[in-house]
């Protein structure tokens, strides 16, 4: 008795899920099923889907299924494609969802545009000055013969650009760079930027002539700009760094000061008496002496030991004194 009653509600549970199959296809086979394509559209995505050219009228539960059917990959940004309605509708066909019942409604060619935006030059180079500023020290400069290659459509989006930290740019003279190009932050291409840039510095400059192992006065120099987008000798750009100094060569008015081509003042000069200082054990010991040669600070020099009379080598430490080096 038992096991009658459960075939029986076995059987009435199984004739309601027929009846209310049998309801939903009366349902579906109720509502407009059919799909119309435009003969044109736009669109700004990698692949085109249904949805993207298409009027679709289906069951609710159907209807996100069939939009999501891909057609074609997209053409290139500003490109058109051409698709022709008998390649479409077997494509659609396809699909295990759609049967032949439903109405498809397409003209002979459907054209796609893919939608696109130009990078202008006037904003790559904004860019690029401001990427310039980081590599100067508020020194002026001037952007000249600015060149770029390689600018293309791009998709729609955030755009912006990537420099090349890792290139031999050093912010001056003459270069050629790569930029990235990004879309909503992702690379979509590379630029190549080339030009020349020159860059304006203070340098210390000889108001008078300098005459060659004259000690330099400061008020014998005096600050000028200069471009040094093709200067290669270093040259000195604080006046302390100049002030005292003795130059090796003589040094033309207006002439900017090589640093390598200055010497510090001798501190002990030839034939100069000196006080000579010998350390031994813990022990200082002072005594006279007479230069052998000049010499700046720590120069090694030789001296004449007045109470020996003796020729001992020693160290220039301060003005008219020497270390005996042991």
């Amino acid at each position: 008795m038992k096991y009658r009653n459960i075939q029986k509600i076995a059987m009435l549970f199984l004739s309601f899920i027929i009846f209310s199959f049998v309801l939903c296809m009366q349902a579906v086979a109720d509502e407009e099923f059919n799909i119309i394509i435009k003969k044109t559209c736009e669109v700004n995505v990698d692949n085109v889907y249904l949805r993207d050219i298409a009027s679709i009228k289906a069951p609710s539960f159907l209807k996100s299924e069939i939009e999501n059917i891909e057609i074609i990959h997209s053409p290139e940004p500003g490109k058109i494609k051409i698709v022709l309605k008998d390649r479409l509708v077997s494509k659609i066909y396809s699909n295990y969802l759609i049967d032949k019942s439903t109405i498809i409604i397409s003209p002979d060619k459907i054209y796609i545009k893919r939608n696109a935006q130009k990078i202008d030059k006037a904003y790559i180079k904004e860019n690029f000055l401001k990427y310039v500023e980081t590599f100067q020290e508020n020194n002026k400069f001037d952007l000249r013969d600015f060149k770029v290659r390689g600018m293309e459509l791009y998709p729609l989006g955030k755009l912006s650009l990537l420099f090349d930290k890792d290139n031999k740019f050093k912010g001056k003279g003459r270069f050629s760079i790569r930029v990235e190009v990004l879309v909503d932050d992702n690379s979509v291409d590379i630029l190549s930027l080339s030009g020349w840039i020159d860059v304006y510095e203070k340098f210390v400059c000889a108001r008078v002539v300098l005459n060659k192992n004259c000690k330099i006065d400061s008020q014998d120099l005096y600050y000028k700009s200069v471009n040094t987008s093709k200067l290669r000798q270093n040259y000195a750009k604080n006046i302390k760094d100049v002030k005292g100094m003795l130059p090796k060569n003589t040094i033309k008015k207006g002439g900017l000061i090589k640093v390598n081509l200055l010497v510090q003042p001798p501190l002990v000069h030839k034939g100069e008496t000196v006080r000579l200082v010998a350390k031994r054990k813990g022990l200082k010991i002072i005594t006279a002496g007479i230069s052998k040669e000049d010499g700046i600070i720590d120069d090694l020099i030789r001296v004449e030991n007045l109470s020996s009379g003796k020729i001992v080598r020693g160290f220039v430490k301060e003005k008219s004194m020497v270390e005996v080096y042991n």
